[in-house]
């Protein structure tokens, strides 16, 4: 069964078919390519061998073999997860698209949201360096046209900044794929842009490093980590607030990604190069969101900044470059994606029912809204990663993995911690419990539809909190294999170094390119004596 091919085709397709019907209809479609996607994303699951840390379930199509242009999938421990939180978060967007369509263009809409489904469920499950080239770029057309015809006011200058900078990050990250196909050519004598044939493939120092500098750009970019932010604020203020959630909840998650798929297993040399940068990176996006956030005027800046700060966290993890760190940045990603994903509907409930998005307008709404305050209270705490909370596991980790090799960058992100208390806590203070504003709390309060947007969300959230080993069981391997090859490439003990290094060509590969051609041997000119 291509159960990998069916989980892109069927979003994608059910996009440009229900973009194409009538309002009524195309609701029916999007449900119903929703419920099947995540069914799809479920029997992966199910089908997924939990001790293997390569590359599993492999769908393989040549189309121009010897150009390197193939239909390559693959999913391992990590984009499994991502798959599950894509088309868990997806499923709940079309059921709000369901609820509450645009009045102008509603098929459309809801299209749109299928097709951006199928090119991020593509990303992450593409084993080829093209495709994930292809699927990166995809995923902007329908997050650009789902900003600029169903934003706010100011959605065409956010839109086009948007679509700017991810633009020269894809295009500067084009440039590293073909690189990286050629240079591995002349090192191995085998043109692919296959992942996995091309990790161990052993380039030069400085190879490695331009390379591993090209996809680093793109991927901080579309993060987005400071200083590479500037296109945040106003999409997020802009964009419709379910596209909001579907970009940073989902969307953010390309970029930290890509390090695990491409940066650290292709090019270990850069990522030991550049390693401190991104440290020194990570712990500033970290302080300047958690102090942005401080200081935000609106409730939806509060939690995009505040997001900044949270995937500081992840990057960090992953440039540690240790495994019980990347173990946590890996279960942050999925915890990320869930509080983030609740926190802005329950800000879209508040700005939507009271017209009024500025912190200082709303209060005492806790009154009239009970059940929204203990969602809201519920969301504040697993934000700050208390223990006890969803997402205490995974910051604890990143936290002890770091501290082993940056003592400094802890003590640091701890400030941003200490901040996120600050500005979390003023938040639901002030809207829930501070003086009562112009909003009365029951305008606000949760309706059916809310609880079934949020009840979802919230018991992922309870089931990572009490088991997130059933999480971190399957990224383990997979884990491990990633780390490797940087390990190594950091002289790390040979005890931290848990997967075997591959080595591209192997030694028994022999001739290599540049390798003098084999002759057969000469004969021995031998004299016969004559009788």
């Amino acid at each position: 069964m291509p159960w990998l091919t069916l989980l892109i085709v069927v979003p994608l397709a059910a996009g440009i078919v229900a973009a194409l019907l009538p309002s009524a209809t195309a609701r029916l479609v999007a449900a119903v390519a929703g419920l099947v996607t995540a069914g799809l994303a479920v029997a992966v699951l199910f089908e997924f061998n939990r001790t293997v840390g390569t590359g599993q379930l492999t769908e393989h199509h040549g189309w121009a073999s010897e150009a390197g242009l193939e239909w390559t999938l693959r999913v391992d421990g990590i984009s499994l997860w991502l798959v599950l939180l894509t088309a868990g978060i997806f499923g709940l967007a079309l059921v709000a698209g369901f609820l509450h369509m645009p009045a102008r263009g509603g098929a459309q809409y809801l299209g749109l949201i299928l097709i951006a489904e199928g090119a991020l469920l593509g990303l992450f499950l593409a084993g080829n360096l093209l495709l994930f080239y292809v699927f990166w770029e995809s995923m902007l057309i329908p997050f650009y046209f789902l900003v600029g015809m169903w934003g706010s006011e100011g959605r065409r200058q956010a839109v086009m900044r948007f679509v700017v900078y991810t633009m020269v990050g894809s295009l500067i990250m084009l440039v590293g794929i073909v690189a990286t196909a050629f240079i591995a050519r002349d090192v191995t004598g085998q043109f692919t842009f296959d992942i996995q044939a091309l990790q161990g493939v052993a380039f030069s120092d400085t190879q490695s490093r331009w390379l591993f500098a090209a996809f680093a750009l793109a991927f901080v970019i579309k993060l987005p980590m400071w200083p590479f932010h500037a296109w945040l604020p106003d999409t997020y203020r802009t964009a419709p607030i379910v596209v909001t959630v579907l970009l940073a909840a989902v969307m953010s998650k390309a970029g930290v990604y890509g390090f695990l798929k491409i940066g650290l297993p292709l090019f270990p040399g850069g990522a030991a190069f550049f390693q401190n940068v991104l440290v020194l990176l990570s712990v500033v996006s970290i302080l300047y969101g958690s102090l942005v956030a401080w200081r935000a005027p609106t409730l939806r800046l509060v939690v995009a900044y505040s997001s900044i700060a949270h995937l500081g966290f992840i990057l960090l993890g992953i440039v540690t470059i240790d495994g019980q760190a990347l173990q946590g940045a890996v279960l942050q990603m999925v915890n990320h994606g869930l509080v983030v994903a609740s926190a802005f509907v329950i800000v879209g409930i508040i700005t939507q029912r009271s017209g009024r998005e500025k912190v200082a307008d709303l209060g005492g709404l806790a009154e009239g809204a009970p059940w929204l305050a203990g969602a809201f209270l519920f969301v504040t705490m697993a934000s700050l990663a208390i223990p006890g909370s969803n997402a205490f596991a995974g910051e604890f980790f990143i936290l002890i993995g770091t501290f082993r090799h940056h003592w400094w960058a802890v003590f640091l992100a701890c400030l941003g911690i200490i901040y996120a208390s600050v500005y979390m806590l003023r938040l639901f203070q002030r809207t829930m419990n501070g003086p009562r504003g112009q909003v009365s709390g029951s305008t606000v309060e949760m309706r059916p539809g809310d609880f079934v947007l949020l009840v979802p969300l919230v018991a992922a959230m309870l089931a990572i909190a009490l088991w997130p080993q059933g999480v971190l069981r399957t990224t383990g391997p997979t884990v491990d294999r990633v780390l490797a090859p940087a390990q190594v490439a950091l002289n790390r003990p040979a005890s931290q170094v848990r997967a075997r290094v591959p080595v591209n060509p192997p030694e028994e590969a022999l001739p290599l390119p540049g390798d003098p051609e084999p002759t057969a041997p000469t004969p021995q000119n031998t004299q016969v004596p004559t009788p």
